[in-house]
């Protein structure tokens, strides 16, 4: 299966800070997304469903109140175990920080 894209993304520009770009999505049950564009910095806030995202070899589990920030340049995949609605936010990485990977959970 193939993700789809339930509505408009959205650019925003900030006075010297790179464009993002936002998109809510909703992935369908056992769907996947083998290798995610890792040019990007990208922030995924998950508001429904289960799935997983591995970062590199470690494999972080998608529920409703997760938060994971990944940074460019490292490998990511998602699988969606039930239908998954999700927030991504990707922008492009600034090379003045050394950025590093990182997970908040909320509970909801």
């Amino acid at each position: 299966m193939t993700a789809a894209i339930v509505s408009a993304s959205a650019s925003q520009i900030s006075e010297g800070q790179p464009a993002d770009r936002q998109k809510v999505m909703s992935l369908g049950q056992n769907s996947e997304i083998p290798d995610l564009d890792h040019s990007t910095d990208v922030t995924i806030a998950v508001l429904e469903g289960v799935g997983t995202l591995t970062v590199c070899d470690r494999a972080v589990t998608l529920t409703p109140g997760v938060f994971v920030f990944v940074p460019a340049g490292i490998p990511r995949t998602l699988k969606v175990q039930t239908t998954l609605n999700l927030l991504l936010i990707d922008c492009e990485p600034d090379p003045d920080l050394s950025e590093s990977a990182w997970l908040i959970n909320f509970q909801l």
